[in-house]
Formats: structure tokens, C-alpha cells, sequence
């Protein structure tokens, strides 16, 4: 016995030594557990997330080994589709394991085409799901949520979609699928689309049924590859592509109440076609800030108050270019004009039958240069008329009788508005106050040396306040002291030139308006167009201004000409030449042909529009001088012949002009590089020039030089080859003397025309 004893001893001792060593680790064990799981809900576990991750890998790696066949056409769809993919704007929302569209929450598709059954649902007005590249069936989501993925570039392959138990009525949908195109309806949860065929849903179409139509509208729009969300689409519209091979991504899906009255409306915009219809509070139709017209628009009303329920309506028409006002139209008809590139320029709205009593529709437009209007309704004029000007979108709202417009007026106090009227006269030297003159007519005097002394401006436009004000810089004064509105510019009676002015508007003209001037001054004639307070003559040399033209213009618009030198502070060079070299006629009637030939090689003329090389010859014979045995100027042959040889009309002809109209010709010819070239009369017993013989004739020479301080003008003759005595070149002392002595009679009384002048356009 003692020896078993013994034996046994060390057994138990053991036994329990290592009983209390499980015991410590067990505890150890226990105690970090416990620590780990405390700091595990304090830090918002990682490894949670991995988990979580690692199930999204493993579910897709399950979904593409379960599709067969179709793995290797998934994965080649995805690749192609990711490769056109643009980045999801940032208010785009992500997917994450906590909402629909991530694998945790889905449901495994089965191997082929997958059963659509699962009474799952969430308890909302409208309840939906999914079907997902590499995930399959999401979680049923509801009322707007999105269903789907966004920035995975995953297509969605078929939908479910269910109305709340406690909604009467169906709901229908149907889908565009790659490669099928539009399936039949189908409704209430039943499966539109594919699964197990990796083919993408493209475009989807939404619409009520029964009492649920009666009091909800469907919305839903979707997010589409490459270009992101949709517009919200309505009751049957068409959300998404086709004919694009664009993937749906995700869908968002809601019933709203119907309201009593809404409006919605299409635009068709220039370059863009027909937008997609537009229902919001405020509807915007058309663009803005590209610089497109808005050429045709359509509006209707929705809701209980509308042509089916209560025999309400909406009426509406455009203003267009080229067409003016057209007739009302109404419910969805199209006002303004399509596939004739004609802008509308300005839109009236208003409403018939019950619903005038209890709504007011209110509209603005957004017109070139101006941006938006001010707010009107109920048949007012939204736009402008008459000033050429595009509208580039409108907005419609309806509001309760006599309430606010939809928002605050903007920059504009007007919602419409057409063109101003400018009258302005001027008092000139030896004459006093003309007639008045009006948007962009001549006031004062060209061609006749006479000052204008003083100017008086008056503006309006229907509608808008304001007005207009000016000021003068006067001879020995200076700039003198603003006026407005009529007041008189300058002085009367005191024979003191006027040398510049300054046109500014004032109030609201100067918002809705530029004013546009110009002056006529001496030695320069017109000088270009400036606007809005800036100077336009000249200081400090001098000149006079002989006439001025006023223009006011909408906003923005294009000057009414040139621009250039409005205002000019140096004495202009008052000695012209055209530098002609003189050559003499060949014989005693090519006069015509050979100035002709002086004037076109001065210009580099060397050959006619058809390849005809310069001489005096061909010359004659465009101007047909040998058929006639003179150039005629009856027929004017002269013109006729120039013109044809250049290609294009450069030359006119005047009949006795008189000294005014020859002056501004030849100061111009040094413009337009082509000399004025006078045919004159000289007679037997009457002055003579040049040592031209003593006989009755006409003669036609060149003007290549001119002296603006003395009058004086220089002569190319071709008949220095006739005359022993006769210069190729010389000046005669006057050149208003030489207009009237040789310009003003007819000598030659055979019932034609002999004498005048051929100058540039």
C-alpha cells in the first residue's frame, strides 16, 4: 500500500499544477479578449471594414464564377464600358457597404437567367431594386433612394419595382436592353430587364395605373455612363440613351402628389434640337450663357386644373424675326418656328378658363446682351421688339392670384422694352437751327465749309425713365458746362465754332441703351463712331465741326460704322496726291481710255477680271471708245467700262455736280486709292487751260493732286501729247472755279450728256 501511495503522490500534484495553469490561461485569454473588443468599439474597428470588403470581393468573385460562360463576356463589357467612363461629379453619391448597391446587401445570382421572386420589401410609396453587374440583386430600397452604383462603372441589368400595400393601383415599367431594345410593360415587382446575360439596361420608362394616377405623379431619372444623372423624367417619358450603347448605372425612383396646377415645357434651342421636358417649380427653357436663340417652345399645364380635368388651359405665342407676333396657341402647341434659324425675340403667356381665377402665370426672358428680365404675367410682353435681339431661354411659374413673382428682379426693372428715338438739331453758320433730325440722320452741313454753333439732343423710349445729356467744346471757351434734355449746346449769335462734343444718357436709358455719335470736321471729314461721354472731333487744332449724327442702340449692340479716329488733336495734312504718272493719248479721242489707263496701272490694275493685259487699247475697248469714235458719257462708258475691267463697281458717275459733291469725291478718291477723273467742256471763245486749243470739246483728265487749304488741284492731262504748250501735269488755281466753269454747263447742245465727273463709290 505505501508504495502505491507514493506512486500516486506526484500524479496528483501534477495533475493539479496543471489544472491551475489552464485555469491562468483561460483567464489570460478571456482578459484579452475582452480588452481587445473594448478597444475594438472605441476605434471604430478596421478590421471590421476589411471584413466587410472581403465579403464585397468574395461575393463578386462568387457572382462571375456562378454567370459560366458568361464570366469572360462580363469582364469584357466591364472593360470596354470603364474605358469611356467620365468622373462622377462630386455630389455624386458613393456606395458604401451601409446603403443599396453594396454586396453585403445582396442577393446571389443563381447560374443562367435568375428568379426574380423575393417578397422582400420596404414599406414605402414606391419600393425598387436592382440587378448589378458582379453583385446581382441589391436590397429593395424606396421614394428616391438610390438603387444601383455610382462610379463603379457597373451597369445595372434588370429592375423590380413595387408600389406601398396600401397604394390602389400598378405600377408599369419596361426597358431598353443592349442588343433587344424595348421590352414589353410589365408591372407591380415582375422583372424588366435580364439577369445571367451581361446585358446592359440602357433606358427604362416608368408610368401609374389606376387610383394611384389619380392623385400621384411617377418620377425617376437615372445615371448613365459617361454623362451622369438625368433630368427627372414623368409617367411614361423615356430616362436614359438609345442607340448610344450607354450603361445605366443607377436609378432613383418617386411618387409625388399630384399638385392642382403645374406647368411643363419643351424648348427647341439653335444647334440643339428639342430639350427634354421640363417641369420644375420654375422651368427654365432653353439655354444659357452659350449664345443659342431659342426658336420654338411649348408649354401645357398639369395637374387637377388642366384641359382633362376642369377645362383649364395655357395660351402662349412668339414674337420672331423676320415674322413679328404670331398667333395664340395653346396645351403643348409650338410657338415660333423650327428648321428656318429664326430666333424668338420675345414670348406673352397667360391662362383661360377656371384656373385664370384662382392662378397667375408669371414668366421672364433671357435676351442677348442683357440676361434676365425683369418678371411680368398674364399677357404682358417678356423680351424686347425691334432691337434684333435673340431670347436664349424663358421661365414659367404659376403662383396664387396676386401674389409675388416667383423671385426677385434681377439687374432689370423692364421685362420688355424696344428701341429708343434720338431727335437732335443743330444751328449752323449762315443758316441758324435746321429741322430736326433723327436716329443717325445728318445734322449741319457737309461739303459747304460752315460751322455748327451750337446742338441741342432730345431721347425717348416707351416705358423707360431717363433721359439724355451732352456738353460742347466751343472756340476761345473750351469744354462748356453739361445740358440735358433739348437744352442748347454751344452759342447763338456769338459766330464761335463748335470743335467737339460729348453724348451721355442718364437713369435708366443709360442701363437699357448706348448712345452712338459722330462728327463731320474740316479737312477730315467724317471721323469714326464713339459712344457714351467720349469725345468725337477735335481740340486744340481748330477745325470745325461742320455736322454730327446721333444713334441710340440697345445695349451691346455693334457701332453703327467704323470706329476708327473718333477724336483727333493734330492738323490734318492738307495737300493730297495720288502720284499718277501722266501719259499722253495716242490720238485725238482717246482721252477716256488713256486716263482710264493712268488710273488703273496707278493702282496695279495689270490685267482685266479675264486676263487681259493693261493698255490703252484694250482700255478703249472696254470702254467701247472706237465704236462710239468718243467715250460716251451719256451712255457712261466710262463707269462701265472701269468697273467691268476691276471686276466689281468701284466707279459712279455725276452728272454737273456741284462744287461740294467734286470736293468730297476727290478728298475721298485719297481713301479709297482710285482717282476721281472729271470729263469737262471747255468752248470756242471761252476760257481756256493747259494750251488747249481754241475750240468747243470735251476732255477728260485726272485728278491726282489736291489742296485742301488753297483749293488747288492738280491735273494729269492726256492731252499733252495733242498740244505743244500742254504739261503732262499742272495746277489750276481753284478747284471750285474749275467745277463751275467746266463742270456746271453743257456747251455741246445735242440732247445728250457731255460733262461731270467718274469717282469711286
Amino acid at each position: 500500500m505505501p508504495p502505491r501511495t507514493r506512486l500516486r503522490g506526484p500524479n496528483v500534484l501534477e495533475g493539479n499544477q496543471m489544472g491551475k495553469r489552464i485555469v491562468s490561461i483561460l483567464c489570460g485569454a478571456l482578459l484579452v479578449l475582452c480588452l481587445g473588443h473594448v478597444c475594438a468599439l472605441a476605434a471604430g474597428s478596421d478590421d471590421s471594414r476589411e471584413v466587410s470588403n472581403t465579403q464585397v470581393a468574395e461575393t463578386a468573385e462568387s457572382n462571375q464564377s456562378k454567370d459560366g460562360d458568361n464570366v469572360g463576356e462580363s469582364k469584357t463589357d466591364e472593360a470596354t464600358d470603364s474605358k469611356k467612363d467620365v468622373p462622377d461629379s462630386e455630389d455624386t453619391p458613393s456606395i458604401t457597404s451601409a446603403v443599396p448597391g453594396d454586396a453585403s446587401n445582396t442577393s446571389t445570382p443563381s447560374e443562367g437567367e435568375e428568379s426574380a421572386e423575393d417578397d422582400t420589401q420596404i414599406a414605402g410609396l414606391v419600393n425598387y431594386r436592382a440587378h448589378v453587374q458582379s453583385i446581382g440583386w441589391q436590397d429593395w430600397t424606396k421614394d428616391g433612394a438610390l438603387s444601383g452604383t455610382t462610379g463603379r462603372a457597373l451597369r445595372v441589368e434588370a429592375l423590380q419595382i413595387k408600389l406601398g400595400s396600401a397604394l390602389s393601383g400598378s405600377i408599369e415599367y419596361c426597358a431598353h436592353v443592349q442588343n433587344i431594345g424595348w421590352q414589353s410593360w410589365t408591372k407591380d415587382g415582375t422583372l424588366s430587364g435580364t439577369t445571367g446575360r451581361s446585358l446592359r439596361v440602357e433606358a427604362i420608362r416608368i408610368r401609374l395605373t389606376g387610383d394611384v394616377a389619380k392623385q400621384y405623379d411617377v418620377r425617376y431619372r437615372v445615371h448613365v455612363q459617361n454623362v451622369g444623372w438625368t433630368a427627372w423624367s414623368y409617367n411614361g417619358e423615356v430616362a436614359g440613351t438609345e442607340g448610344k450603347s450607354l450603361r445605366i448605372e443607377a436609378v432613383e425612383v418617386q411618387l409625388v402628389e399630384k399638385r392642382e396646377a403645374a406647368v411643363m415645357g419643351r424648348a427647341h434651342v439653335q444647334d440643339a434640337g428639342w430639350t427634354s421636358p421640363v417641369r420644375d417649380d420654375v422651368p427654365t427653357l432653353g439655354l444659357t450663357g452659350k449664345s443659342k436663340r431659342l426658336e420654338t417652345f411649348s408649354l401645357s399645364l398639369e395637374g387637377t386644373m388642366c384641359p382633362e380635368g376642369d377645362g383649364s388651359h395655357i395660351e402662349y405665342c412668339a414674337h420672331v424675326q423676320n415674322v413679328g407676333w404670331q398667333n395664340y396657341v395653346r396645351d403643348g402647341g409650338n410657338a415660333g418656328t423650327t428648321s428656318r434659324g429664326l430666333r424668338i425675340e420675345a414670348v406673352k403667356v397667360k391662362l383661360s378658363g377656371p384656373i385664370e381665377q384662382k392662378y397667375d402665370v408669371w414668366y421672364r426672358a433671357h435676351v442677348q446682351d442683357y440676361g434676365w428680365l425683369a418678371w411680368t404675367k398674364d399677357d404682358g410682353v417678356a423680351g424686347t421688339t425691334g432691337l434684333s435681339k435673340r431670347v436664349e431661354a424663358i421661365q414659367v411659374a404659376l403662383r396664387p392670384k396676386d401674389s409675388a413673382a416667383p423671385s426677385a428682379n434681377g439687374k432689370w426693372s423692364l421685362a420688355s422694352f424696344g428701341p429708343a428715338r434720338v431727335t437732335y438739331t443743330a444751328h449752323v453758320q449762315n443758316i441758324g437751327w435746321q429741322n430736326d433730325s433723327t436716329d443717325g440722320q445728318l445734322a449741319g452741313t457737309t461739303g459747304r465749309s460752315l460751322r455748327v454753333e451750337a446742338f441741342k439732343v432730345s431721347v425717348r423710349s416707351d416705358g423707360v425713365t431717363g433721359g439724355i445729356s451732352y456738353s460742347a467744346h466751343v472756340q476761345d471757351k473750351g469744354w462748356m458746362g453739361a445740358v440735358s434734355n433739348n437744352g442748347i449746346a454751344g452759342t447763338v449769335g456769338q459766330a464761335k465754332r463748335v470743335e467737339a462734343l460729348k453724348v451721355t444718357l442718364t437713369g435708366d436709358m443709360a442701363k437699357y441703351y448706348d448712345v452712338w455719335y459722330r462728327a463731320y470736321v474740316q479737312d477730315y471729314g467724317w471721323l469714326g463712331w464713339t459712344k457714351n461721354g467720349a469725345v468725337a472731333g477735335s481740340t486744340g487744332i481748330g477745325y470745325r465741326v461742320e455736322a454730327f449724327e446721333v444713334k441710340v442702340l440697345s445695349k451691346g449692340a455693334p457701332a453703327p460704322g467704323s470706329t476708327g479716329s473718333p477724336y483727333v488733336t493734330k492738323a490734318k495734312s492738307r495737300v493730297h496726291f495720288h502720284n499718277i504718272r501722266a501719259v499722253g493719248q495716242p490720238n485725238g479721242f482717246f482721252c477716256g481710255p488713256t486716263s482710264g489707263y493712268m488710273v488703273l496701272s496707278n493702282v496695279g490694275a495689270w490685267h482685266s477680271k479675264t486676263g487681259t493685259s493693261l493698255s490703252i487699247e484694250n482700255v478703249a475697248t472696254y470702254m467701247r471708245t472706237r465704236s462710239y469714235g468718243y467715250t460716251s458719257f451719256s451712255d457712261r462708258m466710262f463707269e462701265k467700262g472701269m468697273n467691268s475691267w476691276l471686276g466689281r463697281s468701284v466707279y459712279t458717275t455725276y452728272h454737273t455736280p456741284s462744287y461740294a459733291t467734286v470736293r468730297s469725291s476727290v478728298l475721298k478718291s485719297y481713301s479709297t486709292g482710285y482717282a476721281t477723273c472729271v470729263d469737262e467742256q471747255e468752248r470756242r471763245g471761252g476760257p481756256h487751260f493747259n494750251g488747249h486749243g481754241n475750240t468747243t470739246f470735251s476732255h477728260i483728265m485726272v485728278v491726282d493732286g489736291y489742296n485742301e487749304a488753297t483749293d488747288q488741284v492738280y491735273f494729269a492731262d492726256p492731252a499733252c501729247s495733242l498740244y505743244a504748250g500742254a504739261s503732262p501735269h499742272f495746277w489750276y488755281p481753284s478747284l471750285r472755279t474749275f467745277t463751275n466753269t467746266y463742270l456746271a454747263q453743257e456747251y455741246i447742245r445735242d440732247g445728250r450728256q457731255h460733262i461731270g465727273i467718274y469717282t469711286s463709290r
